[in-house]
């Protein structure tokens, strides 16, 4: 599994989000020229972003985006399911696809056991750690 270019922009965009002031929103064209990135793909994933509820905005000269919690309350993991990211590490457990080896397949329940550690360690992450710098500590 690999996360798209979506997924990473998604990210950026919202740890900028975080990092930018209470009350003071952030334009999608200061994070797209800031990282050099697509503008129209930040505005975008900002209003993908929005219609999940997690990001704001305000019209007009000041207007822009900002988050509406509190950046340490939001998961990565949360940022990226906004976005429709799949995070099934193989394509068998989504439940939506069909694999003619799901009855006999030796392997399932381990790559089960791994994707729901992954979860897990995306909810470890909030976009307050990620604007400060910080990252959980190692799985044991």
């Amino acid at each position: 599994m690999q996360l798209t270019k979506k997924a990473s922009y998604g990210l950026i965009a919202a740890v900028e989000l975080a990092r930018t002031p209470e009350g003071t929103p952030r334009s999608a064209a200061w994070i797209a020229e800031h990282y050099d990135l697509p503008v129209a793909f930040i505005e975008k994933i900002l209003h993908q972003l929005k219609r999940a509820g997690l990001v704001a905005s305000r019209q007009g000269c000041c207007g822009g985006y900002a988050l509406k919690e509190c950046a340490a309350r939001v998961s990565v993991r949360e940022v990226l399911e906004a976005q429709g990211e799949g995070l099934d590490l193989v394509d068998c457990l989504d439940g939506a696809t069909t694999c003619k080896l799901t009855g006999v397949c030796p392997t399932k329940g381990a790559w089960r056991a791994m994707n729901d550690r992954f979860r897990e360690l995306l909810d470890t992450f909030s976009l307050a750690d990620l604007a400060n710098g910080r990252t959980p500590p190692p799985v044991e």
